[in-house]
């Protein structure tokens, strides 16, 4: 009988056990100042509106949201993620597009994975906000965010993983709670999220198609999960979340392209980039000419030298920066006839990259957490003030940069 007895509470306490491994999670009551910063690739301002976000509405009704987020010049991916943690345009970062030419160097930058360019440090001319806490003392770690796999200013986040875009969502937001759960002494103080598939529904469907829902609702449903979490962790009002996109979406149309090869030779010139913003590089003796046949060339498409690229964009002081810079009006493209022939599904669905001025290249910006004030909308804001909420809460001294403290200081407590 005494043994049945062992051998019933043995079990019991097996069970109990496999129940706290399961369901508990230790609660956090040593927390230093904290960011979590998360990118949604090409989550438009009105995406919110689109469908039901229960999550994304938490934060938003206990924080701080902008009417709109305003990305700086060009409006893609990886010059806006560095603007946002570095605080500064890309003539002043470096990183002018997802596509680079240097002649200096006579070499190119591309993105996408395994993309040898993005590792390197010497692309980076201004300090991302992981490498100045880095240096005064302050853990960080990166999961994922674009730039953070290089080592710049010869310092890396304490913590990062190398883009791998089959990672799914849940196990990103495993990393960034397994980074949480550390002891004091290892735990970052600022980290970072990265997801892609909105701005990838929205390159294939477009952003106005009602497909595009599904997809917010299941981002909703990650941003979730790490709500869920940290309230587990008895956090959730300790910590600080910033959600932010890069830039929004327009939609495309095979009716509204411009063929750069009706008024150039595009033999004659290195097309740097293509589309929505076509950057070009002719001979040095072939500028003005190049410019003159392009300049008035096509009603959509408003053509700059280098340094007539209207002041607002903050593009046109910088190496990298081509000679020529053309510019689509919102939902065109430019092109050449041969690609748009041999291509018959390009130039649908959706894209971005055009001027910051239309409001369909505006992002999201979502704040809330000890530091911030509760139920506030702001007016939109460019996002390279982000960096200056993130370092106001994580009280490190930053470099120069082109962020104003003065353009946030309304939604800090």
């Amino acid at each position: 009988m005494i043994k049945k007895s062992i051998y019933f509470c043995f079990i019991i306490l097996i069970i109990s056990c496999a129940k706290k491994i399961e369901n508990d999670v230790s609660v956090i009551n040593d927390l230093d100042p904290t960011v979590i910063l998360i990118s949604l690739d090409g989550f438009r301002w009105d995406y919110l509106s689109k469908t039901d976000t229960p999550n994304l509405d938490i934060l938003v009704e206990n924080g701080v949201i902008s009417e709109s987020l305003i990305p700086v010049f060009p409006s893609n991916t990886f010059p806006n993620h560095l603007s946002i943690v570095t605080g500064c345009y890309p003539e002043n970062h470096g990183i002018l597009s997802n596509n680079m030419y240097d002649q200096e160097w006579d070499a190119e930058y591309y993105i996408g994975e395994n993309s040898d360019p993005v590792k390197e440090g010497r692309w980076y001319d201004a300090e991302p906000i992981w490498v100045t806490a880095e240096k005064q003392g302050k853990l960080t770690g990166t999961y994922f965010w674009p730039g953070s796999e290089a080592e710049i200013n010869g310092a890396r986040p304490t913590y990062y993983g190398e883009y791998d875009g089959d990672i799914s969502r849940e196990d990103r937001v495993k990393k960034i709670l397994e980074w949480i759960d550390l002891p004091k002494q290892s735990r970052p103080v600022f980290m970072t999220l990265y997801f892609s598939d909105v701005d990838s529904w929205g390159h294939n469907i477009g952003p106005d198609v009602i497909g595009i829902n599904s997809i917010i609702e299941e981002i909703d449903e990650s941003i979730g999960l790490l709500v869920s979490e940290l309230n587990k962790r008895e956090i959730l009002d300790d910590i600080n979340i910033i959600i932010t996109s890069d830039h929004g979406m327009a939609g495309l149309s095979r009716d509204r392209v411009i063929f750069l090869d009706d008024y150039i030779n595009i033999n004659d010139v290195r097309m740097v980039d293509w589309s929505p913003v076509a950057m070009i590089l002719p001979e040095d003796d072939s500028i003005v000419s190049t410019y003159n046949a392009l300049y008035d060339a096509h009603p959509q498409m408003s053509v700059f030298k280098k340094e007539d690229v209207p002041a607002r964009l903050h593009f046109n002081n910088h190496r990298r920066i081509p000679p020529i810079i053309c510019i689509a009006a919102d939902g065109w493209s430019i092109s050449d006839r041969n690609y748009f022939d041999e291509n018959p599904y390009s130039f649908t669905g959706g894209t971005h990259g055009y001027d910051p001025i239309n409001k369909s290249m505006h992002g999201v910006f979502i704040a809330s957490g000890p530091e911030l004030k509760g139920g506030l909308t702001v007016e939109s804001f460019s996002s390279i003030h982000i960096y200056e909420v993130i370092a106001h809460i994580l009280d490190i001294d930053t470099p120069e940069n082109d962020a104003s403290i003065d353009s946030i200081s309304v939604m800090l407590k």
